[in-house]
């Protein structure tokens, strides 16, 4: 009997992907989300989407796309150390623009020329960038300048940057203050609480098919304390778990499964603090104290 089958699983619940069909609409993903929409229905040109390593930026704009894909021509960027030239090519290779021989001014022209006829059908620019924070300063700044691009009533392109805070840290800077005050709306992603991580455990497990797999609640909190409540995370730990529990054959995933996960990945995220220092103080101030008190005893003796 496979892996799947003995915890009566359709798919591997907790696979390193982002898999649109597994988003966890936590409240600040879920109010990330209505806000992505909100831009881009309102055509409000930036958006910035922050969160740290593992918070599921991914996996949102993925839902974000199959939302969006037949009702948009949209640019995706997922390997943004380019130069202003480089990056420009790769939009418009992306949205289909035929670029051959092509200088600079031309590349840009033919994506003005583009986005003002996909804009008289009605039909949305949409251009993003994952992992942004690796964005050389020149091509920020080219981007600032593409999302010039308008017309008198609207902006023709809209452009969503999405990355670690680092980012948000960088365009604080002096030479990309004009770009940070264009940023209309921001998508802050946040770690989970340790109530979102048991519903996000088990909102996973369902989708995947549950039926006679069970994850107990102190394991459920064992985990949000070592992943400190971060999604890619808890993916590792508890897919790492079930595998504990399955060599058990037990359908329900204990406490103890957490432990042999932690020793099987060896994370440097994922170590249980240690305090060295504690149990020998605790112990040097319990001699203290016993010895203090045998003194007292002896001399209200003699």
């Amino acid at each position: 009997m496979d892996f799947l089958r003995f915890f009566g699983l359709k798919k591997d619940p907790f696979k390193l992907v982002p898999d649109p069909a597994f988003f966890y609409p936590s409240p600040c993903h879920n109010e990330g989300l209505l806000l992505m929409d909100y831009s881009i229905r309102q055509k409000e040109g930036f958006l910035l989407i922050i969160g740290d390593p593992g918070t599921g930026k991914t996996t949102m704009l993925n839902v974000f796309l199959k939302k969006w894909k037949a009702k948009a021509e949209i640019a995706i960027i997922l390997t943004p150390r380019l130069s202003p030239e480089e990056f420009l090519s790769a939009v418009a290779e992306d949205l289909d623009i035929n670029i051959e021989n092509m200088n600079k001014n031309e590349i840009i022209k033919s994506l003005r020329d583009f986005m003002t006829i996909k804009a008289s059908k009605r039909k949305r620019i949409i251009i993003i960038v994952d992992e942004a924070q690796n964005l050389p300063d020149e091509t920020l700044e080219e981007l600032r300048l593409l999302s010039n691009i308008e017309t008198s009533k609207d902006k023709l392109l809209q452009i969503i940057l999405s990355g670690q805070p680092e980012l948000e840290a960088r365009l604080r800077a002096d030479n990309l203050r004009q770009l940070n005050q264009r940023i209309a709306n921001r998508v802050y992603l946040k770690n989970f609480n340790p109530d979102e991580t048991l519903d996000y455990i088990n909102f996973r497990i369902a989708k995947a098919g549950r039926k006679t797999l069970q994850v107990h609640r102190k394991t459920c909190r064992a985990a949000h304390k070592l992943t400190k409540g971060i999604p890619r995370l808890i993916n590792m730990l508890i897919s790492r778990a079930l595998m504990a529990a399955y060599l058990e054959e037990s359908s329900l995933v204990l406490p103890r499964h957490i432990d042999h996960a932690v020793k099987s990945l060896n994370h440097s995220d994922m170590k249980v603090r240690k305090w060295p220092g504690l149990v020998p103080a605790f112990i040097g101030s319990l001699a203290v104290i016993l010895v203090t008190g045998m003194l007292y005893i002896y001399l209200q003796t003699s």
